[in-house]
């Protein structure tokens, strides 16, 4: 069976099978309820009155926080996700 994509990055017409749709449904499932916590975590930040994520000045300082995240332990990776977002923001700036 075949489920057809509707996705502006593809073509219209693509059609993708239906293990590679739930496949595609679950890694979506993923991102939302990581972005979730992710959320939760920035916005815990925030109340604590952490300011200037998105100064581009603090670049450096958050490349630096960045690599010291790189070794992730348990229950860390929400840290270096938004580590990471914050870096992908400011180069989009």
């Amino acid at each position: 069976m075949f489920v057809e994509r509707n996705d502006t990055q593809q073509n219209d017409a693509m059609k993708i099978d239906l293990a590679t749709q739930e496949e595609i449904n679950r890694l979506d499932q993923a991102v939302e309820d990581f972005a979730s916590e992710m959320k939760a975590r920035l916005r815990e930040q925030a109340i604590k009155g952490y300011r200037g994520w998105d100064d581009p000045e603090n670049y450096q300082r958050i490349v630096e926080m960045m690599v010291n995240h790189a070794a992730v332990s348990e229950g860390e990776e929400v840290d270096a996700a938004n580590l990471a977002m914050i870096l992908w923001s400011l180069r989009r700036g």
